[in-house]
């Protein structure tokens, strides 16, 4: 017998056998997958559709329309003055005088508006609404690139169109709006209502919502929820939903600044030695830069995908509502995108750069400054952790600066009373859209108020596409009237479950 032959004979026998042995594994997971998908259901039965009528929709539109032609930067050092807030607060008194009459009023600041409403159940714990007065400002040689100027407060095409139209006076104006109607038909709030909209969230609220988080805190104030600016009703955004997905932010990511800094001999630019500071900062930006910090689909994104996978078209069900098997090729794809790569891991952004104050000057230091978007699974001690072993250089130094900093927001809790409130309020408003928890990777006031309730919710209830998230901070920002009075609805029947 040609054993040569033999021994072919047992090998091909066995690599037929392999095969159909991971022939059969891959079918059976195919399988398993496709049962899965073709078994999602929504978690709950939406509310039925109940919007509220809103006494007269002209007016609202127009006090927003004016509200815009206020330009409440925010102020920094260079422009600390608050005229302009001033303004806005004279403006809303005239307009909303029910809400000045029936709740306690205090400026902090000079600029930072609270408003209390106690409850009739004064043991119940409070209830805060957030929004900021603040704008960015209009980058310098763009005004001509918008349709109407920013500040005009143009009502035009079926929008209202200026700078805060999205960031963030709709909602200022929105709550108030929906307060002022409540108080005029006679309602009152069963737990004690604060309406804090502060006047620098744009440059860190350090100096508006953190003084009355902290004032809370000092006075033991108890709060049963915190609504606050963040995500959206996303519509067409969403890969597998044709239509619209609330998606609301039930944390945030943290935040620091961290400075590299390397250093190396100066003298001049002629008689460069063989390390520079400069060359030194870059190799370690390099390295940082090709080794991030883990990517996984966990958390709040994986929430997510979990409740949304049931309302996507089947392909893309299959695919979201079997993470356990696609999860590798989920983020692949999710990485090519960065705002959807911000969603899977901690990002480092260089966003500063300084060295020699000359040319001709070879630099005794050369110092990066990091933008880091801390992901609930690190912190501020793991990402320093992880710069000081990626760089692995005992020359450059890594230091955190800056007066904004935070841990990444605890999750709030998707059974607590504060968000089923919040999604009986937008299915009443927009019908039986599905609302799923997501991940804010911005910072917003809402992280100040943290310690006093895990319980903070970061949604504006806007139906806003992915063009129209461009022109938040951009140009020819802009809110749909019908958007705008949704919003007022959306809060009308919010408050009416406190």
């Amino acid at each position: 017998m040609n054993k040569l032959g033999g021994t072919g004979d047992w090998m091909k026998t066995l690599w037929i056998r392999a095969a159909m042995l991971i022939g059969l594994v891959v079918t059976a997971l195919l399988a398993v997958a496709i049962v899965r998908a073709a078994l999602l259901s929504p978690s709950t039965e939406p509310a039925e559709l109940d919007p509220p009528s809103l006494s007269d929709e002209l007016a609202p539109i127009t006090r927003l329309a004016q509200a815009l032609t206020i330009p409440t930067t925010s102020p920094t050092p260079d422009t600390p003055d608050l005229e302009h807030f001033r303004e806005l607060h004279r403006q809303l008194e005239e307009w909303f005088p029910r809400v000045h009459s029936r709740a306690s009023k205090e400026v902090i600041n000079d600029a930072t508006l609270l408003f209390t409403i106690p409850g009739s159940e004064p043991d119940l714990p409070a209830v805060a609404f957030l929004a900021h007065q603040d704008v960015v400002p209009v980058e310098a040689g763009t005004e001509s690139d918008w349709t109407h100027p920013p500040f005009a407060g143009a009502v035009e095409d079926g929008y209202v169109w200026g700078r805060g139209a999205l960031d963030n006076k709709h909602n200022v104006m929105a709550l108030m709006e929906a307060l002022e109607q409540q108080l005029e038909r006679g309602k009152e709030p069963r737990h004690t209502l604060h309406l804090i909209f502060g006047h620098d969230e744009e440059v860190g609220g350090t100096r508006g919502a953190r003084v009355v988080a902290q004032r809370f805190q000092a006075d033991g104030v108890k709060l049963a929820a915190v609504y606050d600016e963040g995500l959206i009703i996303a519509d067409g955004i969403v890969p597998g939903i044709e239509g619209a997905i609330a998606l609301v932010g039930i944390t945030e990511k943290g935040y620091v600044t961290i400075e590299l800094t390397a250093s190396s001999e100066g003298g001049h630019a002629s008689m460069p030695p063989k390390e520079l500071a400069a060359l030194k900062l870059a190799r370690a930006l390099e390295r940082i830069h090709q080794h991030p910090m883990p990517a996984a689909i966990d958390g709040p994104t994986r929430m997510m995908f979990e409740e949304a996978a049931p309302h996507m078209d089947f392909g893309m069900r299959l695919v979201f509502g079997n993470l356990w098997l696609t999860e590798p090729l989920v983020i692949a794809q999710m990485a090519k995108s960065p705002s959807t790569h911000a969603a899977l891991r901690t990002t480092f952004a260089p966003t500063m750069l300084r060295a020699s104050p000359r040319e001709n000057v070879l630099p005794q230091q050369a110092t990066a400054t990091l933008n880091i978007r801390i992901h609930p699974r690190d912190s501020i001690a793991s990402v320093i952790a992880h710069i000081n072993e990626v760089v692995d250089d005992p020359e450059i130094s890594v230091t955190p600066v800056g007066e904004m900093r935070a841990e990444p927001g605890p999750l709030a809790s998707m059974e607590s009373q504060g968000f089923l409130a919040l999604r009986d309020a937008v299915h009443e408003v927009f019908g039986p859209i599905p609302v799923a928890p997501n991940m804010l990777i911005a910072a917003a006031d809402g992280r100040h108020f943290t310690s006093l309730t895990p319980n903070v919710f970061r949604f504006q209830a806007v139906a806003l596409t992915a063009r129209d998230l461009e022109r938040i901070h951009g140009t020819d920002e802009r809110i749909a009237t019908e958007a705008y009075l949704d919003l007022v609805r959306f809060y009308v029947q919010l408050l009416q479950k406190w």
